[in-house]
């Protein structure tokens, strides 16, 4: 059997701190000359190697800064209704939020036409910054018709607000359209999810509805591009 590549050694070498955790995520790489050091090889055959660790989603290069090892993707399952606290918990992390921002004020014409309502209506408008691991996932954007559940303001509105929809209000959710689209972090959100503006992240929108099929919840969430794959099982 050929032995293998000196990059390709480094390559192994690596994958496999990671993997098992010695290399915990977000920890900075060696430098290219400390790995030249170690392994006796050109920066040539360093800098090939760290590529190879780039191309297998393993480490992530910040320009005047070095390599960092990536942070594991986050699944999310698209084929079933559950919201984000549930799913994280069903992945083995522990969701909380931040409430960022709560209040009643008229809807713009995507939001009334999502949910059904009159432009002149209220909605309640939360904004909340969502974690897991106290790590920042993603930073949503509740829109509700306020006549369909009056004082929700005065709640918690830090957990799952589909189980203030069911225990306070006896409402069930019963399916959800939902759109994905690539976008690139405003100012203001890369600042709440500790990322640089422009980084790559998901914009979802999701109209929720009820059993009657009535739409009683239109989301606008924007998830960081690095913490995130979305799975379908399609049969």
């Amino acid at each position: 059997m050929k032995p293998a590549s000196r990059y390709a050694q480094i390559i192994s070498y690596y994958k496999h701190l990671i993997e098992t955790g010695a290399l915990a995520q977000g920890e900075k790489m060696p430098t290219e000359a400390e790995m030249c050091e170690l392994f006796g090889v050109s920066r040539i055959t360093v800098r090939q190697a760290m590529d190879g660790l780039v191309q297998l989603g393993l480490i992530s290069k910040v320009q005047g800064k070095g390599s960092y090892v990536s942070f594991k993707k986050t699944g999310m399952q698209l084929n079933h209704l559950v919201g984000f606290s549930e799913e994280m918990r069903s992945l083995g992390l522990t969701p909380s939020s931040v409430l960022l921002s709560r209040g009643l004020m008229a809807p713009g014409g995507a939001v009334a036409k999502a949910l059904q309502i009159d432009a002149q209506q209220q909605v309640y408008v939360i904004k909340r910054l969502r974690c897991a691991d106290g790590i920042p996932m993603s930073v949503e954007q509740v829109h509700i018709p306020f006549f369909r559940f009056p004082g929700i303001e005065s709640l918690d509105l830090t957990g799952s607000l589909y189980m203030l929809f069911q225990n306070y209000y006896g409402c069930e959710c019963a399916k959800a359209v939902q759109h994905i689209q690539a976008g690139a972090a405003t100012a203001a959100d890369a600042r709440y999810l500790q990322i640089k503006p422009g980084f790559p992240v998901l914009n979802i929108s999701r109209t929720t509805y009820e059993s009657g099929g009535q739409p009683i919840e239109y989301v606008e969430s924007v998830y960081r591009g690095d913490r995130y794959v979305f799975t379908v099982t399609l049969e």
